[in-house]
């Protein structure tokens, strides 16, 4: 009797409200991570992290063996757990494939123990707390604070670069007023729109889905399209046109009859290789569009550095996701670039530059496979059927035009996200080395070696007995 009483006041742990709660609070806590770390300062973020990570395994109550973690996946942390052994930062590199292996448990252990629907909609809600709290911010520091604020707790600035000091990085510039740009909660307008984006798309599909209410949906779409106009981010805006041709292009082929469907899904495609060429050709006249230069905001340089740096090592300086800018080879880099940042601005150069060329073709592998799933399911979909995979696709590709001007996809929430997107999205094309069918084991030789002999002896046995 006292052990129901005790699995009853234990209950509403594992219950699939609670689960929900968890799930929408890790997403936040992901995406405005550097909010959290200017609020509070490390040592309180570090104790905010364990306890959220604590809470998903006493909630989700996922067995290690229930995770199936996906062979690329596997192949990625294994690559970022093995550069440990040949880092130039040992200390670091450990601390941060700590960091990565808990983010991966955390998106895996979300995922698997929902629906993908119900998953898309629980990004939604984490996403637009994020979305709208980034606005309240804001709005605070306009009608309130009315001057700029640097981050409330100084530790990780000066760990940064303690030259800097408490007033060298700025949380919010108090712009909101005069029409921006704004930084919102995570204290950086890139990341801010690029949650305005990804609120977007969850939003669209769900109201598509009819899973949320059209109010909810279109007040989050307003507010999604405010915070993208305020941020004045050119990467973001470029991303919304290419998503929007994709999200038409998409309805189009559900539409179209199914031999044709194929055809047209293989038209957009080439479409948009062909546009991604051209950006790039004419990234200078695009830049200007949105009124910014052709080296996308003084990332040239450092992308030049970081290929200079990443050349010298094949085997890559080790992970570190964020850099250790006091540690070479990154103050190098930044020195010759003549800025400060804490990564490369751009994904793929930074996986490369930390993990070497294989890193970057499996995290490469990860974005293709997500997306080709993801797309194939949206090639096959007619009327009536789920729009799901369209979300899938559409994250997908923003987060790799994110990664083209920003590194945040092998950290925090842009990990979280792709890590959750790959493990959502049903295996459509599998990494197999052989077919199975082809693979024997000693004792399945020799009971297929018996079997042929049987069969041999009864097919001499058998004209004797016509005989009789």
């Amino acid at each position: 009797m006292e052990e129901v009483t005790r699995v009853s006041k234990t209950a509403w742990m594992t219950s699939e409200r609670t689960r929900d709660y968890v799930t929408v609070w890790t997403i936040v806590l992901l995406m405005s991570g550097q909010g959290f770390r200017y609020l509070l300062g490390l040592p309180a973020y570090a104790v905010m992290c364990v306890v959220t990570v604590a809470a998903v395994a006493a909630t989700m109550r996922t067995h290690i063996r229930d995770l199936r973690i996906p062979v690329l996946l596997a192949a990625f942390l294994g690559l970022a757990g093995a550069s440990v052994l040949w880092s130039a930062t040992r200390e670091i590199t450990a601390l941060a494939i700590v960091v990565l292996l808990v983010t991966t448990y955390l998106a895996v252990a979300t995922v698997r123990r929902t629906s993908p629907s119900r998953f898309m909609a629980l990004l939604y809600r984490g996403l637009q707390v994020s979305l709208f709290g980034g606005m309240a911010f804001e709005v605070i520091v306009a009608l309130v604070v009315r001057h700029p604020i640097a981050p409330l707790v100084g530790d990780l600035v000066k760990i940064v670069d303690a030259e800097l000091g408490k007033n060298g990085i700025m949380w919010s510039h108090d712009m909101l007023l005069s029409g921006g740009p704004i930084d919102g909660f995570v204290g950086n307008r890139n990341p801010f729109a690029a949650i305005a984006l990804f609120a977007a798309i969850t939003g669209a599909i769900l109201l598509m889905e009819r899973r949320i209410r059209v109010v909810d949906g279109l007040v989050t779409l307003t507010m999604a399209g405010v915070v993208h106009a305020l941020t004045q981010s050119a990467t973001v805006t470029v991303a919304a046109v290419y998503l929007s041709a994709l999200a038409v292009a998409a309805l189009a082929i559900r539409r179209v009859p199914l031999g044709a469907k194929k055809a047209l899904s293989f038209t957009v495609l080439a479409v948009t290789a062909i546009a991604a060429v051209l950006t790039i050709k004419f990234r200078g006249e695009i830049f200007g569009m949105v009124d910014r230069s052709s080296d996308a905001s003084n990332r040239t340089e450092i992308w030049r550095q970081v290929i200079s740096a990443a050349e010298l090592r094949p085997e890559g300086w080790g992970f570190v996701g964020y850099w250790p800018i006091w540690e070479q080879p990154y103050a190098g880099i930044l020195d010759k670039a003549g800025l400060v940042a804490t990564h490369s601005h751009n994904a793929f150069l930074d996986s490369w530059l930390q993990l070497g060329l294989i890193g970057l073709g499996l995290l490469l592998g990860l974005l293709v496979l997500t997306f080709g799933s993801s797309w194939r399911l949206v090639e096959r979909a007619g009327r009536g059927d789920t729009y799901i995979p369209l979300g899938w696709a559409m994250l997908t590709a923003a987060l790799a035009l994110q990664a083209l001007t920003e590194s945040r996809l092998l950290v925090e929430g842009g990990w979280f996200l792709l890590v959750a997107l790959f493990c959502s999205a049903p295996q459509v094309f599998r990494l197999t080395i052989v077919d199975p069918e082809f693979v024997h084991s000693a004792t399945r030789r020799s009971l297929a070696k018996a079997e042929s002999a049987a069969a041999a002896a009864l097919a001499q046995e058998k004209p004797a007995d016509s005989t009789q």
